[in-house]
């Protein structure tokens, strides 16, 4: 048990806390520590979802072919007669489209109708079913029904509610008539059976209408299709209406040059954030005397003075860090290195990208709109190929994956980052997929490491200092004692004397 002060009038508690703050001074700098390292987890997490985000979302998408291989299809002609959807296999060319039938779905019509009150009444009631339960089949899918409780109407619903006969009925309560309508277009017929042929009410004056095909002349061959589309070198094509009189259309498919400008123009943004972001902490000035405050020191000031503190105390953590340098300057070389024959010195200053000024730090610059507009209309494949080409084999000698003139600039660049990501793993325990700024740090990495040892170290000199302090309180606990021991004998001593 603590005893304060009574006896000696002394402050034991303020006077062990001060005796205390000299041996804490060992703990706090390796609190300091722990607070510096995951500061530093944290920095390099913000770099690593950025990474990320523009290897496999930006970079990806800049590389789909209907970014960067984009086509378009204008029609001419008859325009109204089809449309036209380009997709990532289409092909330029041009293409004479003359519409001759549409597609229609098989069809049955039952002429009888069954209206006003006996629309109302149950099968059993209506002419014609001898059976009290029993069985249609459409297109051979068995439906059941009961005579008893069953309507037109309720009938109708059971056959839509079954998806395997893949048609739809329609009653309709005027005319009280019911036709049946396969789902799909083309040729083929509505095929009824079982019980349907026990109600002579319904099956009186049957109206079958077969499915009909879609034809189509395309550039003078004959084609065909169950559906009102057809795809031609690529290009998905919607027959929606009969040529007759007004003639052909004409599909022209060609390479959007605004769209891959757009996605080169994006490519060209994202990338500069991403030079921004990690030269602005590369280049981040590092102030040596502000370290990561106590928690003491914290109560001691304003919430604005330890946002202000801690402003400085995390800057510079990032500063000339060896990963992120090496990153920016392969990601510099991967953009531009040439491609194919070096010889032919192609590379993305040939087509009026360059790198800027010096103080720009490799920032990409489109010097010259209309080179890269002219270079898209006269070779797309070519630039395509610039920036989205893929190889199997090994770079040559002389090269790498940062330089590989059979790569383009996105796969060089997709190589490079994973390289990085995985050098921010095993340094800071950063995720190499995920783009969540609050994830967690893996407990391997170095830093993960260090903070383990520090967190060890701190609980060892943790129970130090309590074993101190203990000891501490203890003394003066015995000093109490004593001082009480003395004051009562002294006591007793003056009422002896004064006795």
């Amino acid at each position: 048990m603590r005893i304060s002060g009574f006896a000696s009038g002394f402050d034991i508690d303020a006077m062990v806390k001060q005796l205390m703050t000299a041996h804490r001074a060992p703990l706090e700098k390796l609190q300091q520590k722990t607070t510096r390292i995951e500061w530093q987890q944290e920095a390099y997490r913000s770099i690593s979802t950025t990474f990320v985000d523009f290897r496999n979302n930006k970079l990806s998408t800049f590389g789909q072919s209907s970014s960067i291989d984009a086509k378009k299809a204008d029609i001419t002609g008859n325009a109204s007669a089809v449309s036209a959807t380009v997709t990532g296999a289409s092909t330029n060319s041009s293409l004479s489209v003359e519409v001759t039938k549409l597609a229609k779905a098989a069809s049955v019509q039952f002429n009888t109708g069954i209206a006003g009150d006996n629309a109302s009444k149950t099968l059993g009631e209506l002419d014609g079913w001898s059976t009290s339960s029993g069985t249609v089949t459409v297109n051979g899918v068995p439906i059941q029904f009961n005579k008893s409780t069953d309507t037109i109407q309720s009938l109708v619903k059971k056959i839509n509610d079954n998806k395997e006969a893949k048609v739809t009925a329609l009653y309709d309560s005027t005319s009280g008539k019911v036709s049946i309508t396969a789902n799909a277009t083309g040729e083929g017929d509505v095929v009824l059976g079982g019980d349907f042929s026990a109600a002579a009410n319904l099956i009186t004056g049957v109206d079958p209408k077969a499915g009909e095909n879609a034809t189509a002349i395309v550039n003078g061959l004959q084609m065909s299709s169950q559906t009102n589309q057809i795809t031609v070198n690529g290009t998905t094509i919607q027959l929606k209406q009969l040529s007759g009189t007004g003639g052909a259309s004409t599909i022209t498919v060609g390479t959007n040059t605004d769209k891959i400008l757009d996605t080169i123009k994006n490519f060209v943004s994202e990338y500069n954030k991403v030079l921004e972001q990690v030269n602005t902490k590369l280049g981040e000035e590092r102030y040596r005397k502000f370290d990561p405050l106590t928690e003491e020191q914290k109560e001691a000031m304003s919430d604005k003075q330890v946002e202000l503190w801690e402003e400085k105390a995390r800057s510079g953590l990032l500063r000339n860090d060896s990963i992120l340098s090496q990153t920016v300057s392969n990601l510099r070389m991967a953009a531009t290195s040439g491609f194919g024959d070096p010889a032919d010195k192609f590379n993305i200053q040939t087509i009026g990208i360059t790198t800027g000024k010096w103080f720009e730090g490799g920032k990409l610059v489109i010097e010259n709109e209309q080179a890269l507009r002219d270079a898209i209309e006269a070779d797309p494949e070519k630039i395509m190929s610039l920036f989205t080409a893929k190889s199997a084999e090994e770079p040559a000698a002389g090269y790498s994956k940062v330089n590989n003139p059979n790569t383009g600039v996105f796969t060089r660049m997709s190589d490079i980052l994973m390289d990085s990501l995985k050098q921010l793993s095993d340094r800071a325990g950063t995720s190499q997929t995920s783009t969540s700024s609050t994830g967690s740090f893996l407990e391997n990495s170095l830093l993960g490491t260090q903070k383990r040892d520090l967190n060890s170290r701190m609980a060892d000199l943790n129970r130090r200092l309590t074993m101190l302090e203990t000891q501490y309180y203890k003394q003066f606990t015995a000093m109490e004692t004593a001082i009480n021991r003395y004051n009562s004998q002294a006591g007793s001593l003056g009422s002896f004397m004064n006795g």
